[in-house]
This record gives C-alpha cells, structure tokens and sequence, in this order.
C-alpha cells in the first residue's frame, strides 16, 4: 500500500506518485518546516522517505516537488496553512485517514479513482478490518460522501462513541453505468474493486465481512448488485433507492441464495420523497421472501440533509454485521 501513513513505531512513511518528477523532498511540523526537508527517494511506483520519530499530536506537511511546495495528492486530510493554501495532516489518535487513489478496473479498460477512509487502528494495528463499498448518487464523484455527507467525521465520532469499530471505507466513482444496464460495471465494482482492495488494504476478505450500500442511483446499485452478488457482499444498505422493475426481478431471481448466504438489508427513505412507497415495496418484497431486512424512515427530501443525517444509522447496521466476531 503506497500511501503516506504514520508508522506503528512513532516514525512516519511519506510518499509521492511518478508524475515525471526530478525531484521530492518533504518538510513540515515534525522538523519546524525547515528545507530542504527529507529527500524522498525514486523507486518503482514513485517516491519514498521515511522520518524515524515524529512529534506528538497531528503532524502537518506539505511535498517540495521540483521546488514547488504542493500538499500531499493522495492525502485528502487537509488543514489551511494560514497563507490561501492547505498542509496535508497525518492524524495521530481517534481519527482515521482518507485518501484518493486510482487503479486500472480490466472490466472497464480504464483507470477509475476511489477514495479510501482507513480506520484510526489502521496505522498501529496488525489486524485485518471488515469493509464497506459506499456509492454515491447520479452527478456526484468519489468525493462526494466526503464533500457533502461527512462520512469521515461520521465514522470518527461513532467510533469516539464506540458504536463502531475499525472499519474500512471504499468510496469508489458510479457513473450510473448500472442504472443503465451496463454489465461491465457490475464485473468493476464485484470483482475488479474488491480485488484490488483486498490486495492492497489489511481487509478482512470474506462477503461476511463486506457491506455495500449507496444512495438515490447508488441505492439501487446497492441492492440489484448485492443481490446478484451474494458470494461478494454480506450486508446491504440502499438510502432513497430509485428503484424500479429491475430491483424486484433481481430479488425475485436471486431469492433462495439471499436466504441460504444469510445476507441482510437497510431500505430508508425520506417521509417526502415521492418513491417512497416503491422503497416500502423493497423491504415488503424482501421479507416475503424471507430475507432479513430493517427498515427506517424519517422527515425529509431527496436531499443531503436526510442522507447526512440518516448515515450513522447506515454505518451502525453495517459494523453489526460485517464486524470481526470472537
């Protein structure tokens, strides 16, 4: 995993891509910002540097690339910097990390990019963690439940609350291809994604201990490829999911492995949506079948004030499910 990170043993590990640099140092609070910094050294998939001990608290820093002071591009943990621009921060204690990287998706022939909550053990820990695919809706990107749903102060709190554990969050780009029957999609997100996360990140690889959830056009993802996909996913969710004839055939159709699998569901909506009686008929049409489905609905639109808000409830089914037992 080629990411900055602060090491188990107080140091920390820096790193920046191959772009076509000649040069990359870093410097920051753990040496005054004095330059020229640590010089990072050329390796095979960018540039590596490694600072034995680092100061307690939160250590801001910023990359030196060919003489231009540039925050970290991967690192999506920001603070001002007082003068118009941002530091990267590397959190130490109670909060997790958040990144935006890329990988080349073989089903789709092209490079996609996702961002990636990592929990506040993933640094100091040698566990494996469950982890969680959350989409967004039509128009939005990868950043979006960052931008506009706070899933990362989401997770910090109910994890400061103990209500979840550590648990890893895959953010990854829907333009919608499933909403419109493209089949490749579905091989990008189920086989291409979770390969590539379950070889990259300390994951737990089992669908036991995998949710999958998203919202509006994401919603529906969620549940048609959940459905389809037993053997990848364990724990479903679907907030404000525009569902139509393809979410209750895939469930028609897929039925009996759903209740074999033992996998489960969260259906919400908003009281003032108006699909909300189609989002009563998924959980209706899910627990005929016998297939373990909760189901939760407060005031609100289609909007982010109703997603944001009903998140925590999102995230705490999931951690229930797809937690470590034992």
């Amino acid at each position: 995993m080629q990411l900055s990170h602060a090491r188990a043993d107080g140091g920390a590990r820096f790193f920046y891509p191959h772009d076509g640099a000649r040069s990359v140092q870093v410097t920051g609070s753990f040496c005054d910002w004095r330059t020229p910094g640590r010089t990072l050294d050329r390796g095979e998939h960018g540039f590596l540097g490694d600072v034995e001990a680092l100061p307690a608290g939160d250590v801001e820093y910023k990359l030196v690339v060919d003489g231009r002071w540039l925050p970290d591009p991967q690192n999506l943990s920001r603070r001002a910097d007082g003068r118009g621009g941002e530091n990267s921060v590397l959190h130490r204690g109670g909060r997790g990390a958040i990144h935006h990287r890329a990988f080349h998706a073989p089903s789709l022939g092209a490079s996609r990019g996702y961002v990636v909550y990592l929990p506040p053990g993933h640094a100091t820990s040698r566990r494996r963690f469950p982890t969680l695919y959350l989409l967004h809706g039509a128009l939005d990107g990868e950043k979006t439940w960052l931008d506009k749903g706070d899933l990362a102060g989401a997770m910090d709190r109910l994890h400061a609350e103990g209500a979840v554990g550590d648990m890893i969050v895959i953010m990854p780009r829907d333009n919608g291809e499933l909403c419109r029957g493209d089949g490749r999609f579905a091989d990008y997100l189920a086989r291409d994604l979770v390969g590539h996360v379950d070889h990259d990140y300390p994951t737990l690889a089992a669908p036991g201990h995998r949710a999958l959830d998203g919202l509006s056009t994401g919603g529906f993802t969620s549940v048609v490829l959940g459905a389809s996909r037993s053997h990848v996913w364990g724990s479903i969710g679907s907030m404000s999911g525009c569902h139509d004839e393809r979410t209750f055939a895939t469930l028609h159709g897929h039925a009996a492995a759903l209740r074999a699998s033992g996998q489960r569901y969260r259906i919400s909506c908003g009281l003032g949506e108006p699909h909300i009686e189609t989002c009563r008929a998924v959980t209706r049409e899910l627990r005929q079948r016998e297939i373990a489905a909760e189901h939760a609905e407060a005031p609100g639109i289609h909007d982010w004030p109703l997603w944001r808000e009903g998140l925590a409830g999102h995230l705490r089914f999931h951690w229930d499910n797809v937690r470590p037992r034992g």
